[in-house]
C-alpha cells in the first residue's frame, strides 16, 4: 500500500486523508507468471496498480503475438478503451513476473469523482500519461530502425532486457526473433 500512496502523492492537491476515501475499493491480487489480469474478449471493469511485477500488455495479429506495452512497478495498467466503451477487450493483460496489484474498479473510480476534485486529476493525468506511452511507442516503431529500437531500449529501460524473454520483446519491438538475436549480437561485438 504504501508504494500505492506514494504514487498517489506525486499528483496535485494529495492530502494523506484522501487515501481513507479510496480504501474501501481497493483489493489485492495477487498473480503467478503467465497468469493474467485480464483476457482478450474480457470487458475490462477493473484498474490495476502495479505494486510489485511487471506485466505485458498484447494482442493478437494473424495468430501472432504484439505486445503492445510492458507495464512495471509503480504504474497503472488496463485495457482503457474497454473498460470506458464498455466493450471487449482486444488486449490481453498477462503477468511476466510474479505481480502483486492494488486492484479497484472502473465504478469505484467513477464514485470518486463525484466525491473529490482530485480524483478527477489522478484519472485524467494517468489518462494523459496512457496517450503519451502509446504515441511514444508508435513513434518507436514508425521512426526507428530494428536495431535503433534495441538501443533504445538498451539506454533508456535496460532493466527490461533482464526481466522479460527474447520472444516478447522482439513483439514489443515487431520484429522477428531471429532478427533480435542478430541485433544483439551486433551491439555486443561493437
Amino acid at each position: 500500500m504504501q508504494a500505492f500512496i506514494k504514487y498517489l502523492s506525486q499528483f496535485p492537491h494529495f492530502k494523506s486523508n484522501l487515501i481513507d476515501d479510496v480504501k474501501p475499493f481497493l483489493s489485492v491480487v495477487h498473480l503467478e507468471a503467465g497468469a493474467y489480469f485480464l483476457r482478450e474478449g474480457k470487458v475490462s471493469k477493473q484498474i490495476a496498480f502495479i505494486e510489485e511485477g511487471l506485466v505485458r500488455l498484447y494482442y493478437l495479429h494473424d495468430g501472432n503475438e504484439v505486445t503492445t506495452c510492458f507495464c512495471k512497478e509503480n504504474s497503472i495498467t488496463c485495457s482503457y478503451r474497454s473498460m470506458i466503451t464498455k466493450t471487449p477487450s482486444d488486449l490481453s493483460i498477462q503477468a511476466i513476473e510474479p505481480c502483486s496489484l492494488i486492484v479497484f474498479s472502473y465504478e469505484a473510480l467513477q464514485s470518486l469523482y463525484a466525491k473529490e476534485l482530485f480524483w478527477q486529476q489522478v484519472g485524467r493525468l494517468a489518462s494523459e500519461n496512457e496517450y503519451l506511452n502509446t504515441v511514444c511507442h508508435n513513434r518507436f516503431l514508425s521512426d526507428l530502425s530494428a536495431t535503433e529500437r534495441y538501443q533504445q531500449i538498451l539506454e533508456e529501460d535496460s532493466d527490461l532486457l533482464q526481466r522479460v524473454s527474447l520472444s516478447h520483446l522482439a513483439s514489443y519491438m515487431q520484429v522477428a526473433p531471429e532478427t533480435l538475436s542478430r541485433i544483439r549480437k551486433k551491439i555486443s561485438r561493437t
